[in-house]
């Protein structure tokens, strides 16, 4: 079910209830196509000094591959609650599939060309990660491990050198506050990463909460 319409490459038109999303940006595809697909749509809106989430599901088939349409000026703090009702909702059909997916939209400015990121794997959640490793990303993008800053490049060569006899679950700690476009600027850089073997639980939960 397609529900997408085309402003330029840097928004899409729902037309179900004619609001405008602005969508993150990045310079490379990830992904290109999705077929058989719902749209998932999370409008930024203003109430006095107050920013909302609203959110439109209406035209979702629990059967279909996901995508999620929400604008990059909303804070993590108010996505993550509404990606997880849809997305336990999804869950909670009888009529799932299980190999439909999830993915969220953006615009390749350079290609201009809408692209998309799966992020089946990946759950969003709310807190503190309590976990032994947590690798923390201030609202700006910026990376702290075990208190000593690092460039986004040069995390995964600081992980995979840590000797084998101290095994560690590094997880993303994000400040809850930091907008949705620059939260998947940073997953979509992620992607690119090659983890190591022992990395298969790497970086599957993504914990927000105020730092």
């Amino acid at each position: 079910m397609r529900k997408i319409i085309f402003l330029s490459v840097f928004a899409v038109f729902a037309a179900c209830s004619n609001k405008e999303v602005l969508l993150p940006e990045a310079e490379i595809t990830v992904v290109k196509n999705v077929d058989n697909l719902s749209p998932v749509y999370i409008f930024f809106e203003k109430n006095g000094n107050d920013t909302l989430a609203d959110l439109n599901r209406k035209n979702t088939i629990t059967s279909t591959n996901y995508i999620f349409n929400i604008d990059k000026r909303l804070p993590m703090r108010l996505v993550v609650p509404e990606v997880n009702f849809v997305l336990k909702k999804k869950e909670a059909s009888p009529h799932k599939s299980e190999t439909a997916q999830n993915y969220f939209s953006y615009s390749d400015t350079k290609a201009r060309n809408l692209a998309f990121l799966n992020l089946q794997l990946v759950h969003l959640k709310q807190g503190k990660y309590e976990g032994n490793f947590p690798v923390h990303v201030a609202k700006t993008g910026a990376i702290q491990i075990q208190g000593k800053p690092f460039a986004m490049d040069k995390v995964m060569a600081y992980l995979a050198q840590i000797p084998s006899d101290k095994p560690i679950k590094p997880q993303f700690q994000f400040d809850h506050n930091i907008t949705y476009g620059d939260y998947l600027r940073f997953r979509i850089a992620v992607s690119q990463w090659k983890f190591p073997a022992l990395g298969a639980t790497w970086f599957t939960e993504d914990w927000f909460a105020k730092n």
